[in-house]
């Protein structure tokens, strides 16, 4: 391709801006919203609407029990205090990671773990995840990144082998499966986030706010008990003995999501299905195309998984070596500059690197909590450093992300694709 690169003067191959045409029902969330502050249905939890969202996410996914929340942190939050997570425990989860998959854990007092992820599908490496289990494991936190599922067989296999809980991370995978189940019925338990508004937010997305489903009648009680207040008909709803001490304040946290949330999280759920459905025809397209190109390998998806990609993007592997050597970061800039939107290099984050873990830090104070000192029968924090996790920071230095969309305008893909096409033909004028 003898055209000039965008980045030394020439033409950029992408000219359409902002492609996705598919626009959220707004008039059906604004007449739901309506009709809850008609009513005056504006807090509450265990009746009304929020009970029936419950009960239609609960369907959608085909678990057990479901349970709303304000956030997915608390939603994750409440997973951990339902399996047992406490004060001298440990959780194992990937460093390529985020805080709120895992706050919930550090503030009950547990030391997060980390671990590598697979260089193919960039998910927790279950092998990995097992060779870091000690006798104070207490559960094991795959996340379901960008809606990729993890492999669910050798981690429930390794937590059932272990005694040790699988408490799922699936904020981006409302509506993915693993074996013709959906996630949030496919593992022990599992929380999802309501962040954000469509089509960019979460793949049900209410602004802010959170579920967890479980098919484990305990783990629903204990969540009930820890952080749901005053929930209607609560004390109906607990049934193990040692809980019927309560009375409706149980242990006083109220974490309840709000129903207004609920109601444009309820509308963005009826169009969930449309929108997995177009976007995974974008993304067959898209992969199809780019790993056609030399140095481009699209992220890799277990077979037994159905994934969704509606938010955080696509993620591609750069191997420079079959470009020359050119490194990741002039080749995303020398593509941007074609006007095709990528974000990296890299991953968001890389957790065992942030000051907080390569440090450790006093907690509650008078070096007191999991990052310090000996705590509850953990010895004092050993604080990471750069080359732990050499295939996760290896990658990280090699992966970039690109949209995936619903409705995009016509013929952006094709400019998209080319963008892609022009730098890798043209990749020596970058050397």
């Amino acid at each position: 391709m003898a055209a000039k690169l965008a980045i030394q003067g020439g033409k950029p191959a992408v000219t359409i801006k902002d492609p996705e045409q598919w626009a959220r029902p707004s008039e059906e969330q604004m007449a739901l919203i309506r009709r809850l502050v008609e009513e005056g249905a504006l807090s509450g939890s265990g009746s009304g609407f929020p009970k029936e969202f419950e009960e239609q996410f609960r369907e959608y996914v085909g678990a057990e029990y479901c349970l709303t929340t304000n956030h997915g942190s608390t939603a994750l939050a409440s997973a951990f205090y339902a399996v047992g997570v406490g004060p001298g425990d440990e959780i194992i989860l990937p460093t390529v990671a985020y805080l709120g998959s895992y706050s919930g854990a550090l503030h009950l007092g547990a030391r997060p773990v980390f671990c590598e992820i697979d260089p193919y599908t960039l998910l927790i490496d279950p092998q990995d995840a097992e060779r870091r289990i000690t006798e104070r494991t207490r559960a094991i936190v795959p996340i379901h990144y960008r809606g990729n599922p993890c492999d669910m067989d050798a981690l429930l296999d390794i937590g059932q082998r272990h005694g040790v809980a699988i408490v799922e991370d699936a904020a981006h995978a409302h509506g993915a499966e693993w074996g013709g189940r959906r996630i949030g019925n496919a593992g022990d338990i599992a929380g999802f986030s309501l962040q954000g508004h469509n089509p960019y937010g979460k793949p049900v997305a209410g602004g802010e706010g959170g579920v967890v489903t479980t098919n484990q009648r305990e783990l629903y009680e204990r969540q009930l008990i820890y952080c749901h207040l005053h929930r209607a008909g609560i004390k109906e709803e607990l049934t193990n003995p040692a809980y019927r001490i309560f009375d409706t304040e149980v242990l006083g946290l109220k974490w309840r999501a709000h129903p207004l949330a609920l109601a444009i999280a309820k509308v963005s759920l009826d169009s969930l299905d449309y929108r997995i459905e177009r976007s995974a025809e974008y993304r067959e397209k898209v992969f199809g195309a780019l790993g056609q190109l030399p140095g481009l390998e699209p992220e890799h998806t277990y077979p037994k998984a159905n994934r969704v990609q509606l938010y955080g993007g696509l993620m591609i592997i750069y191997h420079p070596e079959e470009l020359g050597g050119l490194s990741a970061e002039k080749f995303v800039e020398a593509v941007r500059a074609e006007g095709a939107p990528v974000g990296g290099p890299g991953f968001d984050h890389l957790e065992h690197l942030k000051p907080l873990y390569r440090r450790g830090f006093d907690l509650w104070g008078h070096d007191r909590g999991p990052l310090s000192g000996e705590f509850m029968g953990l010895p004092p924090y050993k604080a990471y450093k750069e080359g732990d996790f050499p295939i996760s920071e290896d990658l990280n230095r090699r992966v970039f992300n690109i949209p995936c969309l619903v409705e995009p305008k016509e013929r952006f893909l094709e400019q998209f694709v080319s963008a892609f096409e022009k730098v890798t033909a043209n990749y020596k004028a970058l050397l």
